[in-house]
């Protein structure tokens, strides 16, 4: 089999086009089954959670669910409580 007709088949995406083609239902399926299996004392208590993801919605640098500045995916790296912004924001 071509090269060309192997990348046809078996697409690769960069991290940054990841979630763009993504299911996003499966995306937020996957998302909310990992925050409700994180103990809490590893989990952002929930105010605080909003408050992270409120400052990353804001910030020019979140692109399609994750930060250009750390290529982290913002809504699991908010809801650790021990993580912060690499640009201090929270």
């Amino acid at each position: 089999m071509s090269e060309n007709r192997e990348e046809k088949k078996n697409p690769r995406f960069c991290r940054r086009c990841l979630l763009e083609e993504a299911d996003p239902e499966a995306y937020q399926r996957d998302l909310v089954s990992v925050l409700a299996r994180m103990d809490r004392e590893t989990r952002t208590p929930p105010a605080e959670y909003e408050r992270r993801l409120d400052a990353c919605r804001a910030c020019g640098r979140l692109n399609a669910g994750t930060c250009e500045a750390c290529g982290c995916y913002v809504e699991l790296r908010a809801a650790v409580r021990r993580q912060k912004c690499p640009y201090r924001k929270w």
